[in-house]
């Protein structure tokens, strides 16, 4: 089913990009003075293929596979436990969790293309289908998906929630919807698009709006765990102060972020402040950045716009949901921090776009101008260069 396709040309294609681009990082940062630890226990060959996937939060990831929450701080609450749980089995059976965890995240991966093409192709047609794949999959920052991060497994499972909705398989969809709230906050925002696909009311079963019920269950079982056990029940939504966001609403958040840039751009104007500095706290400055992330949600914001208009309303309706909820929670100087990243997942942008790059046959320029910035960006994490 995938072998030969574009899609598995896609897949293939953009990991290999970022394996090599990785791995020339690794070294780099092991001549060199690295920002951050190289040896993940994989021995020299291992150490230097898988590198790049073991960076930042992945290593939250990984210490929670391996000791629990419990043994790994308060803040560690903000990471939701279905990535770490499925790395610790899947850990155990390989005998390695950082092979696990890049096992599931390009697994995942190579099954959220198949079901975002197909799901593209019923919406937009077969040419956008295309365009979105490799839109995706050459994306700068789509590095993130072969990382031991979470942005594999939650396309995988909002992807699969919505296709699977499309065709009339309504516990399938309700149940990977379930999944995905354990995997991201955001998952909550499936049931608006669910709640959608299945009006209008009367004309439905009592299996059908049992299913929808069911959605929030796997997330309500899981707060009132953590209840029982004598944790906070909202822990993982109270967490996200330990890593200096408020919670403030988008509007807030957006107004946040636009005082920023301004700002931003005023020292940068000045001559206070340079644009390209690479540290460990990213390939730009602070003040580069906060201009960049604005123009980012602004493009979305514009998308969302086009998405509304020719895409059946509960596509919208989720990546509105998604966005809101990304703009909600704004970080301590930076309000905008790693929504680059967080946009990698809110697929009907994607297809948005990839249907306008098909219609102007821009497929090809897109491939090569996402591979140079896939390349450069896989370069400087695999450092240690924060990238969103």
């Amino acid at each position: 089913m995938l072998r030969g396709s574009l899609t598995a040309r896609a897949l293939l294609a953009s990991r290999l990009l970022a394996l090599l681009a990785g791995a020339c990082g690794v070294l780099s940062a092991s001549a060199g003075r690295p920002w951050g630890p190289t040896n993940i226990g994989l021995g020299s060959v291992g150490n230097v293929l898988a590198g790049s996937a073991v960076r930042f939060d992945a290593n939250w990831y990984l210490a929670i596979a391996r000791h629990g929450y419990a043994a790994t701080g308060t803040g560690s609450r903000a990471f939701w436990p279905l990535y770490p749980e499925l790395v610790r089995v899947l850990g155990y059976v390989v005998g390695s969790d950082v092979i696990a965890g890049v096992a599931i995240s390009l697994g995942s991966f190579a099954a959220a293309l198949v079901l975002l093409h197909r799901l593209a192709e019923l919406e937009l047609g077969k040419p956008a289908a295309d365009a979105t794949v490799l839109l995706l999959a050459f994306a700068p920052l789509s590095f993130f998906f072969s990382a031991v991060y979470t942005e594999s497994l939650f396309l995988l499972l909002s992807v699969g929630a919505i296709y699977t909705a499309r065709r009339e398989r309504w516990f399938i969809a309700c149940a990977l919807a379930g999944l995905a709230m354990l995997t991201r906050t955001t998952g909550i925002a499936l049931i608006v698009p669910l709640a959608l696909m299945l009006r209008p009311w009367r004309a439905l079963g009592w299996r059908r709006i049992a299913s929808l019920i069911l959605v929030p269950a796997p997330l309500l079982g899981y707060l009132a765990w953590l209840a029982l056990t004598g944790h906070r029940w909202l822990a993982p939504f109270q967490s996200e102060a330990a890593w200096h966001r408020l919670t403030v609403g988008p509007v807030l958040g957006i107004v946040a972020a636009a005082v920023a840039a301004v700002r931003s751009a005023a020292e940068i104007a000045t001559g206070a402040r340079a644009v390209y500095h690479p540290t460990q706290f990213g390939v730009l400055t602070s003040q580069a950045e906060s201009i960049f992330l604005l123009l980012v949600a602004i493009a979305a914001g514009f998308v969302l716009v086009a998405c509304w208009r020719r895409l059946p309303r509960h596509y919208g309706a989720y990546a509105a949901t998604t966005l809101m909820i990304c703009l909600s929670s704004p970080k301590t100087g930076q309000p905008l921090e790693s929504l680059d990243r967080y946009l990698l997942t809110i697929f009907p942008l994607w297809m948005i776009a990839g249907a306008w790059i098909a219609k102007r046959r821009l497929q090809t320029p897109v491939v090569i101008v996402g591979s140079v910035a896939l390349v450069f960006y896989t370069f400087w994490f695999s450092r240690y260069a924060f990238i969103a």
